[in-house]
């Protein structure tokens, strides 16, 4: 394009910058605000003539000092003020100003230049706003808190830290943090190896305070290191429990006098002191809990009742009545059993008829009958576990999902925006483990279902060529990340059509490739298949994945498959992953009526195999192809056919739709958002739209119900609009649901942009095709 042909006032007006032109002299007006300027500081295109240059500082001397410093200097290079817009809303700008000359040097005007920077000086406060309140915690917290550097001489601690040593500065600055400790103290607390385990908490010592006496302390130290592991210091959180330890001294003390009594009763006998806190019982009572000291010492007394049964005890009042005798109620075994039994409590109180406690005697009264009502309840807990299996996996999906989708979602529009070097790294890092947290669920899930036998395979015909291409060449794109190979091998003998289940072969084939790419620096992932033998119609199809890679030790290869198993304990660390994938394709092949193995040799790769029993297909044929082999390439998106399409966006999580908005709106889309499903059936309803992309949870008609609402109408109007769900719920089950319901497809979220993208555009497509 010629420089001619530019239409440079367009251009200025379309730039997402604020520029100016003012006059000279000692009040300069605005004589041109492009529009991006007039809507940042409320200004209509009549108005600009109006507003002088001071109109825009919220400080007259900021103002004052900038039109000195254009004076003198005839120009200013982004310098920040606050400016204000037209009803006083502050907006920060960084501002660059240059006066115009005439031929002989006569100022004729002043071009002005000014960036919104709201945003990052919100970001700036925001931080000085976070360190302050570090600062305000660290030096008011109630516990004496301590910095060791690498050599364990203190660096930095908080106010209180010299208040419980009675130290100064001079005192505590490069003090050896062991002089802090009586010798015998010092070498317990290494006996803990604490650098090893790099934590430990509510351990209970004594330290010295500068006049030598001792002061009875619980301690919480975390060791700090730094990126290759190397220790760098600590951080010691110490709390002056003398006074507690004075105080359980003398409960102590009366125990003693009472414990003969209390260890001959045949009956559970407790004493709660004035906050219902246990502070005595005999041995009969933790017979009859299953339970230890560490289980009842200070604990609410509340805590050895089920939660409906205390409410009946509580609303009962009995520190006000003074008594309860014979109250027929139950109590909760540290097992976590039921026991009935017969309790009576007596308030203690003190000469001036304060409360100090109170006395529970408790006796067993079901015995014999209790036997039979167990069994009873454990029958019916079974069926119940067994019925709420499906509902908890479905909620567990929703409910993880929900906010993963929210991270990931954030996540990636952040990554859309500019960000330095550094900030892309650790969004990318944060989005990984994102990620590997979806895959983590995803593999529990599974795991989950295919121990309860709550997975049955499908039987159905398809094509197996296309299965096992569309799996290469999908992980081919993690393949390209580390610069490897992905290859397909089809032996001429293995049939097109076979009956089977695709989704659970496409499974395991996913799981063994993706263990390949994870395991191999360099070199080709080759997925080849075989046919292993036939017997009329059944043919069994030998699957094989063979990498480049680590390989294994012969000595690990069997344990590989077993759950949150891998070849050695650094392999988590060094590759990620939970050992659960292989798990999982042990049982879905034995389900296929297959076997699973692996054949490496360390350091020289691997060759996984599995077998899934099929039927031919009814118009297969073993030898209806040649020996085939698949490379994997590039696919273009199906964007192109669909800009300025119209999206329902039927979502009430309110972060959520915030998230779908922006990232549709960036296609060039026009998306209309509902938080409820009756409100996306009167949209639908009144209003056209190329797609609707539906939540399955939603207030007032969830997901479902609305588009068989959506469907019902359709059926009067002969039209259809593609409806497509967004749901957290990731179950086949919930997949088929939807279906069902008569939606055009699924995509589950986290939602992965791509796959969103690719739904929507072969959806729409597919209905213009038809149309067409």
């Amino acid at each position: 394009m010629t420089k001619e042909a530019v239409d440079f006032p367009q251009l200025i007006e379309n730039v997402q910058t604020c520029l100016a032109r003012l006059t000279a002299g000692t009040k300069p007006r605005m004589v041109y605000m492009n529009s991006f300027m007039c809507r940042l500081f409320g200004y209509q295109a009549e108005d600009v003539p109006k507003v002088l240059l001071e109109n825009l500082f919220a400080d007259r001397k900021e103002y004052l000092a900038f039109r000195r410093a254009l004076m003198r200097d005839g120009h200013i290079e982004k310098q920040d003020f606050e400016l204000k817009g037209r009803r006083n809303k502050p907006v920060w700008c960084s501002v660059s100003a240059k006066i115009l000359y005439a031929d002989k040097g006569k100022a004729v005007g002043i071009d002005l230049h000014a960036e919104d920077i709201s945003r990052s000086k919100r970001r700036e406060e925001e931080l000085i706003e976070s360190k302050d309140l570090f600062q305000t915690v660290f030096n008011n917290t109630a516990a004496a808190i301590t910095v060791t550097d690498k050599n364990e001489q203190l660096v930095a601690w908080n106010p209180y830290a010299e208040t419980l040593l009675g130290m100064d500065r001079e005192d505590l600055f490069n003090k050896p943090i062991k002089d802090l400790y009586p010798e015998s103290e010092w070498k317990r607390l290494r006996s803990f190896k604490i650098d090893r385990q790099g934590i430990k908490d509510d351990i209970e010592t004594k330290i010295f305070r500068k006049d030598g006496t001792l002061r009875e302390v619980n301690l919480s130290v975390t060791v700090l290191k730094d990126l290759e592991g190397h220790t760098i210091g600590s951080i010691g959180i110490i709390r002056d429990i003398t006074q507690q330890k004075i105080a359980e001294r003398k409960i102590r003390e009366s125990e003693n006098k009472i414990r003969v009594i209390l260890d001959n009763s045949a009956a559970g006998i407790i004493l709660t002191d004035e906050k219902d806190r246990i502070v005595s019982w005999n041995k009969f009572t933790e017979g009859l809990f299953a339970m230890k000291k560490k289980d009842l010492y200070l604990k609410h007394v509340s805590c050895l009742y089920p939660k409906e049964e205390w409410a009946k005890i509580d609303v009962i009042d009995i520190q006000k009545s003074g008594a309860l005798h014979h109250f027929e109620t139950k109590i909760s075994t540290k097992a976590g059993d039921t026991i009935d039994v017969d309790l009576s409590v007596t308030v203690l109180q003190d000469p001036e008829e304060r409360v100090t406690g109170s006395v529970s005697i408790i006796q067993d009264i079901t015995k014999q009958k209790r036997t039979q009502e167990m069994l009873l309840q454990a029958k019916l807990a079974a069926e119940e576990a067994s019925n709420a299996k499906s509902l908890f996996l479905a909620n567990m999906s929703h409910e993880v999902r929900t906010p993963i989708n929210t991270v990931i979602g954030m996540i990636d529009l952040t990554l859309d925006s500019q960000l330095t070097a550094e900030q892309k790294e650790n969004l990318e890092v944060a989005k990984d483990a994102s990620v590997n947290l979806l895959g983590l669920l995803n593999d529990i899930l599974d795991l989950s279902r295919v121990e309860a036998g709550k997975i049955s395979l499908e039987y159905i015909e398809f094509h197996l060529h296309n299965v096992a291409q569309s799996v290469v060449k999908g992980m081919s794109v993690l393949a390209r990340n580390k610069n490897l190979e992905t290859k397909l091998i089809v032996h001429k003998e293995v049939p097109q059509l076979v009956e089977g289940d695709p989704v659970r072969l496409r499974q395991v084939l996913v799981n063994l490739l993706n263990n390949a790419i994870k395991f191999t620096h360099k070199g080709t992932i080759t997925a080849e298949i075989k046919v292993a033998s036939q017997d009329g119609d059944d043919v069994i199809i030998l699957f094989s994945v063979i990498d480049d890679g680590i390989g294994i030790p012969k000595s690990k290869q069997e344990k590989i498959f077993d759950i949150f198993s891998q070849a050695d304990d650094s392999t988590t660390r060094r590759f990620g992953g939970t050992g659960l994938g292989l798990a999982i394709s042990k049982r879905l092949t034995e389900m296929m009526g297959g076997r699973i193995w692996v054949e490496s040799e360390e350091g020289r790769g691997s060759t996984f195999h599995f077998t899934a029993r099929l039927k031919l297909g009814k118009h297969s044929s073993l030898a209806s192809v040649n020996e085939m082999e698949f490379v994997d390439v590039d696919e273009n998106a199906l964007r192109e056919r669909l800009k300025g399409i119209k999206v329902l966006l039927a979502e009430d999580n309110l972060v959520n739709q915030k998230i779908a908005i922006k990232v549709l709106e960036k296609q060039g889309w026009l998306v209309v958002a509902v938080e409820n499903g009756q409100d996306a059936v009167d949209k639908v309803l009144h209003e056209n739209f190329d797609v609707v992309l539906m939540d399955a949870n939603m207030p007032i008609l969830d997901g479902l119900e609305a588009t068989k609402l959506i469907r019902d109408n359709e059926r009067k109007t002969g039209k259809h609009v593609p409806i497509i769900a967004l749901t957290a719920r990731a179950m086949q089950d919930d997949k088929m649901r939807c279906l069902n319901a008569g939606m055009d497809g699924y995509v589950a979220k986290p939602i992965n942009r791509k796959e969103l993208f690719l739904t929507i555009g072969t959806i729409i497509n597919k209905g213009r095709e038809k149309d067409e």
